[in-house]
């Protein structure tokens, strides 16, 4: 029996919740936790794949009755554009879940452990899903608890309990900044209703339509690590478990460019949008600019790939920016290839410090020896990040670009497309020091566990068929980019 349009909406997002739910009760029993979780992942994955091919040819959504006195209801929804953000979320969600077999055993990292992975997954997937303002809030919001609870229970720094307040701190204010930006729509719409909104703000002044914007795009980049509001990133990434910094920097960043792209394309008209072009694009140079030259001064591992994550979202941000066709749309195809290249970097690291205890550079050297899957997986990362062909990054950058050239925008298009020759050179100079530099090793080393080389040769193999086959990738991000208006 075929399962209909609307089963697929709730198997997309139940599974993770009821996988977190179950693990509060298998506390004596981590190993069936830990695959308990990975069904759920894989269910939700599997349907958001099937919901994203079928979003091509139109929206699916199911609404029900939340607090019918004041008119609040709880749906969801699956678009072009949802869709695929939350495939690439339930995807690298899932994979990433795979490689944690290798890295942690079930009985060292507790149920728990993956039971905060399955609440993590599963709010970020509802808050692509959401129809309503204030679930949409509740679900930002609840995306919070289990990433920092992730953070301070399995940090592996010297204070994880700073580092997770300061990370949990900082990313509240900009909540708080799209708290205040909503509640001034709901107040002036009066509806929460995500479809309803444009149509009952048409006739507002341009200059509250301009401060709502502002709000919003300022609020959804604190999560997205954009230059000032970097700070809280370095550490969060870098201090947590591997698997975790998977999550935040390949897909929980992604939470920040729907948000943006959601709200401002959809709910804004096209001159409130033309007024904050430009101060994007510019903070999206500087946010790729300052994360390479941070990354290239960096010596503990993590760190680089930690800044070079705020580099990559200044390619994102720019994109946006240009308010083109052809940079939203590389912009959306980034968050994929975005997720894929850094979850690779990241895997290819937790790899060097599993087997090495290393994770410093001046610690490492000529791991490609011993190491030969790793280091081929860690240059397909490099590569893919640098924005080389046949990568699939290549294909949403030259898009990003395109769309400074195209909205006028020389000077910082061609200070944009200077920035990749840093990227290029910090991430192979990573690279090049721990696999390709003299062997400094006092102890045998292995190769890493099949279960993380096989998560890492799906997310380079994945990356690799985009770059060669880009044709239905694009026509998903180009349905994607439509979706919103453009």
């Amino acid at each position: 029996m075929l399962v209909s349009d609307q089963a697929l909406l709730v198997l997309a997002l139940v599974p993770g919740f009821l996988a977190a739910f179950l693990c509060m009760f298998l506390k004596r029993s981590p190993g069936v936790a830990r695959w308990v979780t990975l069904v759920a992942l894989g269910i939700s994955a599997a349907c958001l794949g099937i919901l994203v091919v079928k979003a091509q040819s139109g929206t699916i959504s199911i609404v029900y009755p939340w607090i019918p006195i004041w008119n609040i209801t709880f749906g969801l929804k699956v678009d072009a554009f949802s869709g695929f953000v939350g495939a690439t979320v339930a995807l690298i969600g899932f994979i990433d879940l795979i490689y944690s077999f290798g890295y942690v055993g079930p009985e060292e990292a507790k149920s728990s452990f993956f039971g905060w992975m399955a609440l993590f997954v599963a709010a970020m997937i509802g808050v692509v899903m959401a129809t309503d303002l204030i679930q949409f809030y509740f679900l930002w919001e609840l995306m919070l608890i289990p990433s920092t609870a992730l953070i301070v229970h399995w940090g592996t720094g010297t204070n994880p309990e700073a580092t997770g307040f300061k990370y949990f701190i900082i990313t509240h204010v900009g909540a708080v900044m799209i708290l205040i930006s909503f509640l001034w729509m709901m107040i002036i719409a009066g509806t929460t209703d995500l479809g309803l909104l444009s149509e009952r703000l048409e006739t507002v002044a341009p200059g509250t339509l301009k401060a709502m914007a502002s709000l919003l795009a300022a609020g959804f980049g604190v999560k997205m690590a954009i230059v000032p509001f970097h700070v809280w990133l370095p550490d969060a990434h870098s201090e947590a478990p591997l698997p975790v910094s998977v999550m935040l920097s390949a897909v929980m960043m992604d939470m920040g460019i729907y948000g943006m792209l959601r709200f401002l394309f959809t709910i804004f008209p096209s001159e409130v949008l033309a007024s904050l072009s430009v101060p994007i694009m510019v903070f999206g140079v500087i946010s790729q600019w300052y994360g390479g030259i941070e990354a290239l001064g960096q010596t503990q591992m993590k760190r680089v790939a930690a800044y070079s994550t705020i580099s990559q979202m200044g390619y994102v941000l720019f994109g946006i920016g240009t308010m083109e066709f052809s940079g939203i749309s590389g912009a959306i195809f980034h968050i994929l290839n975005h997720g894929l290249a850094k979850a690779l970097l990241f895997m290819t690291i937790g790899c060097v410090i599993h087997m090495t205890g290393a994770h410093d550079l001046d610690e490492t050297g000529g791991l490609a020896k011993k190491m030969p899957a790793s280091a081929l997986f860690g240059i397909v990362a490099a590569f893919a990040l640098a924005g080389a062909p046949p990568l699939g990054a290549f294909q949403s950058e030259w898009r990003i670009f395109a769309g400074g050239f195209e909205a006028g925008r020389l000077a910082l298009t061609v200070i944009a497309v200077l920035c990749s020759v840093l990227t290029a050179y910090y991430v192979l100079r990573l690279i090049i020091k721990v696999f390709f530099g003299p062997w400094i090793h006092d102890k045998e080393v292995r190769e890493a566990p099949f279960s993380m080389l096989g998560a890492m040769a799906i997310l380079g193999l994945l990356s690799l068929v985009i770059g060669v086959f880009p044709g239905p990738f694009s026509n998903m991000i180009e349905s994607a980019a439509r979706v919103l208006g453009l």
